[in-house]
C-alpha cells in the first residue's frame, strides 16, 4: 500500500544538528517528531516532566524494597520464640510500613503536580 507521507531533506550545521540532536535527547522524541509539532504548532513535553516520573519510579523502587524488608522481618518473627529480638524486630516492621506509607503519599502527591487533572 503506498504511504501518503513525504520525506523531507534539509540541511544543518553542526550547531544546529548538535540543537536539534539535544532536543531530542531531552524531549524524548525523534527529530521527525519533534520537527513535525513544531511545525503543526503542537506542545512539546516539558523536559522536567520526566525528571519528576522518575523521581516516582525511584521511590516506588524504594517503597518495593521496603515491602520486601517487612516480609523477611515478618518470617524472622514467625522463627523466632518471644524476647527483646522479636519486640525490636515488631517495632521496626512497623516503622517500614509506616515509611511505605510515606512513600506513597509522596508519590502520589508528586504525581498529582506533573499529571494534569481529569476533570
Amino acid at each position: 500500500m503506498p504511504t501518503t507521507r513525504h520525506k523531507i531533506e534539509t540541511y544543518l550545521n553542526d550547531a544546529e544538528k548538535a540543537r536539534l540532536d539535544e532536543l531530542t535527547r531531552q524531549l524524548r522524541l525523534s527529530r521527525s517528531e519533534l520537527l513535525r509539532r513544531l511545525l503543526m504548532g503542537q506542545n512539546l513535553p516539558d523536559a522536567s516532566d520526566f525528571v519528576a516520573w522518575q523521581g516516582i519510579r525511584d521511590v516506588l523502587k524504594v517503597n518495593a524494597d521496603l515491602a520486601r524488608l517487612g516480609n523477611l522481618f515478618k518470617l524472622a518473627l514467625d522463627e523466632l520464640e518471644g524476647g527483646a529480638l522479636t519486640a525490636r524486630l515488631t517495632t521496626l516492621a512497623g516503622e517500614i510500613a509506616a515509611t511505605q506509607g510515606e512513600l506513597k503519599a509522596a508519590a502520589r502527591e508528586i504525581r498529582s503536580l506533573v499529571q494534569p487533572s481529569r476533570g
